[in-house]
Formats: structure tokens, C-alpha cells, sequence
């Protein structure tokens, strides 16, 4: 991989942007080959948490606007429309992906940066980081979620001060806002993340993945079909080897082994 590295750390999963020289902005290939990535990772017991970030400068700048303009100068049909069926395609694979994930934010998060934070599960921030929509300056607008995920998370009249300024908001006010979980210091940073997702380890994979798609549903779905997709989903669980292991171990007094099964 060029675009994005991967390490795994005992049960978490690191995924590092990898543009320094264009502050990690996004591009064809580096939607490309995250979307290839999670494929990879969806069906394996571990890593049991993921964990995306970039580096001190930045987490990413958004959207690489240079790539964009060279492809339009190629004459390539409608390379916009293209690359935003990409991170689309990333971005909701993410909010969807059946672990747990969380972005550590360093540096600038502008743009589709901050839209690829939106999509994932948690936040936690440095104190150097830098966060805004900022595509209404050169006329165009979050096209990456943004518009729909940020007023789910922070209200809508908050939401709207931030997609109509374009201006980054202060890193302790989006902490009282619910957008950031946790405000720590750079050096801190990757260790603080493991450590805010240290008690999703203990969770059986398949309920946690139930639980993550029941609660997106949620923002989508009236009371009583959440409540029937629930118990449906509640009913097969507890035929899983998952569910009959945690039984076993809360009525043995141990520490239940998971499988994903």
C-alpha cells in the first residue's frame, strides 16, 4: 500500500494515512486501497478495534484538489462525480465496518478530513487539531456525509454554524458539542485512543456488530420497525456460539472466550 499503512497492535488495528507531502488529502487510490483494506479485515476475528489517524500535520486536508484539477485538464469525463463515489463507497463502509472504530485526530481534519472523522464511531483529538467543513470557501459543499452525519451528532443549529462558516471551531467547544470524546496531547494521542477502546475488547464481535447496525438504523427508522428489526436480530444472537459461550462463562464465574461465531 502506498497511500495508507497498516499495522496491528495486540487486538487493534492502525491505519495511518500516508500522503504527508499533500497533508494526507484524499484521492482515488487512497480510497481505493482503505475500501480494499477493511474487505480484508471484515471477516477476520482481529484486529477487534480499528484505529485511523495520520500525523502531527495533519489527519487529512480533504479532498486532493490538485488530482482533481489535473484529471479535468486530461479531459477525463466528470472526475468529481467519481472520486465522491469513492469515498462514498469508504466513508459508509466505515459507519457500517462490524468493529469498533475511532479516529485520532492530530493536526488538520478540513474538508472530507473531517467527513472521514464523522463517519467513524468515536473521536478523540489533539489539542493541536484543527477541525472544519470548509467547503462552502470555494463554492461547493461537504459532499461526503457531511451535510447529514454532523447535525445527527452535534444539532442541527450547530451543525449549520459549522457547514455555513467553514471555519474551524475551537477543539474544547466540539468537546462540549459531543463531536470529540476526549481532548488530549499529541505525544498522548494513539494511547488514549487504545485506552478509550480498551472495554469494546470484552464485547462478543457478532452482538457488537448487531449493536453498531441497530443503532445506525436508529436515526433512520420509526420506533416500532427498529424495535421488530431488534428483536429479530436479538433472536438469532442467541442462537450464535458467541452468546452461548458468554452464558457459560457468566454461570462458570470466567472470562468468556469469543469467536466471532
Amino acid at each position: 500500500m502506498e497511500t495508507i499503512s497498516y499495522e496491528q497492535e495486540g487486538l487493534y488495528g492502525i491505519i495511518r494515512l500516508n500522503r504527508p507531502d499533500v497533508l494526507n488529502a484524499l484521492n482515488d487510490a487512497l480510497c481505493e486501497e482503505f475500501i480494499d483494506l477493511l474487505n480484508k479485515l471484515e471477516d477476520e476475528i482481529e484486529p477487534r478495534v480499528l484505529i485511523i489517524t495520520g500525523n502531527e500535520r495533519a489527519f487529512s486536508a480533504g479532498a486532493d484538489l490538485k488530482s482533481l484539477l489535473a484529471m479535468q485538464q486530461l479531459g477525463k469525463l466528470n472526475p468529481t462525480e467519481e472520486f465522491l463515489g469513492k469515498v462514498k463507497t469508504l466513508f459508509n463502509k466505515i459507519e457500517r465496518y462490524s468493529k469498533p472504530v475511532i479516529a485520532a485526530i492530530d493536526g488538520i481534519a478540513y474538508g472530507g478530513g473531517c467527513e472521514l472523522a464523522l463517519s467513524c464511531d468515536f473521536r478523540i483529538a489533539s489539542t493541536k487539531a484543527r477541525i472544519c467543513l470548509s467547503e462552502v470557501k470555494i463554492g461547493v459543499l461537504p459532499a461526503g456525509g457531511g451535510t447529514q452525519r454532523l447535525p445527527r451528532l452535534i444539532g442541527l443549529s450547530r451543525a449549520k454554524y459549522m457547514l455555513l462558516s467553514g471555519e474551524p471551531i475551537e477543539i474544547n467547544t466540539l468537546y462540549d458539542w459531543g463531536l470529540l470524546h476526549e481532548v488530549v496531547s499529541s505525544d498522548e494521542l494513539l494511547s488514549k485512543a487504545k485506552e478509550f477502546a480498551a472495554p469494546f475488547l470484552n464485547g462478543a464481535p457478532l452482538a457488537q456488530k448487531a449493536i453498531k447496525n441497530l443503532a445506525l438504523s436508529s436515526t433512520n427508522t420509526d420506533l416500532d420497525s427498529g424495535l421488530e428489526i431488534e428483536k429479530l436480530l436479538s433472536n438469532n444472537l442467541h442462537h450464535s456460539n458467541d452468546a452461548k459461550e458468554g452464558i457459560a462463562a457468566f454461570n462458570q464465574k470466567r472470562k468468556p472466550i469469543f469467536q466471532g461465531k
